[in-house]
């Protein structure tokens, strides 16, 4: 039980910190807590018997209430410490304490007295450590599966019912006593719980911030929340720890005031990604004879402007959620071909098949502050680049720091995919940003930025020739102001790939490139990237917004 609280503790702090942030030194905690389990039995043994485990039943009722508490001074910690310090005093004291009271019962049997102390206390606490962190790895990769199916299975939920299960194994009024007001502020304050209550409860303190939930959800990649600005009108769609995408609602002020039309995406990035169809390819393919593949969907910004060209669009999106929040909540139309499936088996599959080819390819992924470095190996892309027609082309969003490693190698990787027939195009800076060109109040959405860390669009061709755009006539903006803005890459945008004019470029791009089973030798850089996304976040959006999730 304890094991598993672990997980879902763990899985409880990624809306608040993200998930790669409370992962970094997990592992590392879990093994010093069984030490320190067994280690105080060995030498603290004049508690009285089954005490410690009655009061880690207690505790468990206080686990979902410390945490909340905690979670709120997320902003004064920051990513690296705040995980630290929350699940040191939830679960990592849960797990001292139960790994103590199991230490006592095995006493029980008196292995030492007939094996000798290996066989008393060292071979326990080994398949003590092995048991747990098996049960917290096993719980951790099953639970958002789990959490789609029924609400049974989201974290605050769960630590109740685990809660429950280790009272029912270790009876004691005096320690329910003590549990029954942790319970009761879970049941009545956590706005996390899955009841009604819980959520008019935290709509209620949302809307003293300006800020209104439409709709959350736990799913496969995490939490999934649809947030809405009261005040400037604009909408987000969250995922743990960051932004996947939002819009500036049309308002009558600013379709009479400021000459709107329809809703704005938040992100000029994920226009950009629409200029894949502005690209000089010969022969050129009539938008209604076209096709196009998307991998990964967000807010269906761009999936959704090539529908309304009248391109053929097929979506591969691993949440099931993403997709219905994408129609319901962002405007995407139904029209669109979908497939709930992870991105590396769909397209394996696809290349290994044969039996669909592509005009065009976007591939957008950026989830959780890092990117999934596993869709940007070499054997992905080309797999990826199989499924396009001869004179297709694709256009791939990375988000990342330039100087980092891990940058250079994804870039060189696409770089050598594509034999080099790519351009690497960065997202406008701030005060290029939609809504200050257009005279709107939306300038601090659009100032916050770590200039280090940048959205890049990397646009490749198929076929041999230059990477250059066509002017775009006024239909390719679909009535967007911002399109006009941001469409059509601009030069002074462009920056150079690491190696595209080295005169070692071949002998280097050899080994300077992600294959399979490399993404864990950039752990510590995607952690780095993730913690200075996470700084970015909390400049997006309130700390409040993300601690109450």
């Amino acid at each position: 039980m304890a094991g598993i609280s672990a997980a879902v503790s763990q899985t409880a702090l990624a809306p608040v910190f993200g998930s790669l942030e409370v992962d970094m030194n997990h592992q590392e905690f879990l093994i010093a807590s069984v030490v320190a389990g067994f280690g105080l039995r060995h030498f603290v043994e004049n508690i009285p018997p089954g005490l410690v485990g009655k009061a880690a039943v207690t505790y468990a009722f206080w686990i979902p209430p410390v945490q909340f508490y905690l979670s709120r001074l997320s902003g004064v910690l920051g990513p690296q410490v705040g995980p630290i310090v929350v699940s040191l005093f939830t679960s990592h004291i849960l797990l001292v304490l139960v790994v103590y009271a199991c230490a006592e019962a095995v006493e029980q049997l008196q292995l030492a007295a007939r094996y000798g102390a290996w066989y008393g206390f060292i071979a326990p606490a080994i398949f003590g450590l092995w048991h747990i962190n098996t049960v917290t790895a096993w719980t951790r990769s099953s639970l958002p599966g789990l959490a789609y199916v029924s609400s049974f299975f989201v974290p605050v939920t769960l630590q109740l019912i685990l809660a429950c299960i280790m009272a029912f194994f270790v009876p004691s009024k005096l320690g329910l006593m003590g549990a029954l007001p942790g319970l009761l502020h879970t049941i009545y304050f956590n706005p996390h719980l899955e009841t009604e209550v819980a959520l008019n409860q935290l709509n209620s303190t949302l809307h003293s911030h300006n800020w209104s939930l439409l709709d959350r959800s736990w799913s496969n990649t995490g939490y999934l929340s649809v947030l809405e600005n009261l005040d400037t009108n604009y909408r987000v769609l969250r995922c743990d720890h960051s932004l996947l995408g939002g819009k500036w609602l049309l308002t009558p002020q600013r379709r009479e005031l400021e000459g709107w039309t329809v809703d704005e995406p938040v992100y000029p990035v994920f226009e950009m990604l629409e200029a894949v169809r502005l690209l000089d390819l010969q022969p050129s393919v009539p938008d209604s004879q076209a096709s196009a593949l998307v991998i990964g969907l967000g807010t269906g910004t761009a999936p959704g402007a090539l529908l309304a060209h009248g391109i053929n669009t097929t979506v591969v999106e691993v949440d099931p959620i993403i997709h219905q929040y994408a129609v319901k909540h962002f405007g995407l139309p139904p029209t669109y071909i979908s497939y709930v499936a992870d991105a590396m088996e769909w397209v394996g599959s696809a290349a290994e098949n044969k039996t669909t080819k592509y005009d065009y390819i976007i591939h957008d992924v950026f989830t959780g502050g890092a990117e999934p470095l596993n869709l940007f190996t070499n054997v992905f892309l080309y797999n990826l680049r199989s499924l396009l027609q001869p004179a297709g082309a694709i256009a791939l969003n990375y988000a990342g720091d330039p100087k980092l490693p891990l940058t250079t190698s994804v870039l060189n990787t696409i770089d050598k995919t594509f034999d080099g027939q790519c351009k690497i195009y960065r997202e406008p800076p701030a005060e290029e940003a939609f809504g200050r060109k257009a005279g709107g109040d939306f300038d601090e959405f659009h100032a916050v930025r770590d200039e280090d860390f940048i959205n890049m669009v990397i646009f490749c061709r198929n076929s041999p020739g230059p990477v250059t755009f066509r002017q775009p006539a006024p239909t390719d903006f679909l009535g967007s102001r911002s399109r006009e803005a941001h469409l059509l890459p601009r030069a002074n945008l462009e920056i150079p790939f690491p190696l595209q004019h080295s005169s070692n470029r071949s002998a280097v791009l050899e080994y300077q490139i992600l294959r399979p089973g490399d993404e864990m030798k950039y752990y510590t850089q995607q952690a780095q990237s993730a913690i200075r996304h996470w700084h970015i976040m909390r400049q997006v959006l309130p700390a409040a917004i993300w601690e109450l999730w």
